[in-house]
């Protein structure tokens, strides 16, 4: 058993553009409320757009999300325009700043994909290289769908996260390179204890109950710059050195780790400094 706090709670509204930092935020069984809620879509191969596969949406990365009245968002691009998720103008400014044609989604489907270059190629050739990618459905350990890489939660420990740091005495590796939903601190765990919780439930608050499904395997998108923050080959490689463990449920081999997914058992709403237990 482990207990802690959420120290830290992150939404991505849309698929692989930045995201924000806030205060408080309802859990649902389609992930924390407005999380990957859109995502862009590329209208030549119909698949998702993501920078997973840097060559073609690395740029994706220069985006960020705007929250706006009545819940609804907007993307604020690097010129200093701000246009609505749900505006006409949306597809064709996306389109002209990443080259692509491009659309908005918010009608997640059960046949979304994406493209994901292999890691070790990108640190090898660079992120402007065209390397191989594996073909990835979307939402696989999602009961409700939706524009998830695999579960609708991702946590971590603080730990984890100050050990990748630490161990590389970069300032700029934070949470938002890995794109977690909750970070916590659990006063003298282990780094990487997150490989160990598949199967345990996460307490949050008074009602609030996440099921950890398994480790989350890293891709590309960490060593890429991210708004004001540098590039950072460390992110992913020095994760290759600290915390390599084994997926069945991903393939053959050992992958670089660094937090676990979730799924919703019991709703609620959870705030920063919410109290956390891990039950076995």
């Amino acid at each position: 058993m482990a207990a802690g706090v959420v120290s830290a709670l992150w939404r991505y509204p849309v698929k692989s553009v930045l995201g924000e930092a806030i205060r408080s935020a309802s859990l649902t069984a389609a992930g924390l409320h407005k999380d990957r809620a859109y995502a862009i879509i590329d209208i030549e191969s119909g698949k998702v757009a993501s920078a997973k596969r840097p060559q073609l949406w690395r740029k994706m990365l220069e985006l960020s999300t705007v929250s706006e009245a009545g819940d609804s968002f907007a993307i604020r691009f690097p010129d200093g325009d701000v246009v609505g998720v749900a505006d006409a103008a949306i597809d064709d400014k996306l389109s002209a700043f990443l080259g692509r044609a491009v659309r908005m989604s918010a009608q997640a489907a059960d046949t979304d994909s994406l493209d994901r270059a292999v890691p070790e190629e990108v640190l090898a050739l660079g992120e402007g290289a065209q390397v191989d990618s594996t073909h990835l459905v979307l939402a696989q350990g999602s009961p409700e769908g939706g524009f998830f890489d695999y579960a609708p939660y991702h946590v971590m420990t603080r730990a984890s996260l100050d050990s990748v740091r630490d161990a590389l005495g970069d300032d700029s590796i934070l949470v938002e390179r890995y794109r977690a939903n909750i970070v916590i601190d659990c006063p003298g765990i282990a780094p990487f204890a997150e490989n160990s919780w598949t199967g345990s439930e996460l307490r949050i608050g008074p009602d609030a109950v996440l099921t950890i499904t398994g480790a989350t395997p890293r891709c590309a998108v960490p060593m890429l710059s991210h708004g004001h923050l540098p590039k950072a080959p460390g992110a992913l490689t020095k994760l290759v050195e600290l915390n390599r463990i084994e997926l069945p449920e991903f393939g053959p081999g050992v992958y670089p780790c660094l937090g676990a997914f979730a799924t919703l058992k019991r709703p609620g709403v959870v705030s920063i400094d919410e109290t956390v237990e891990l039950v076995s």
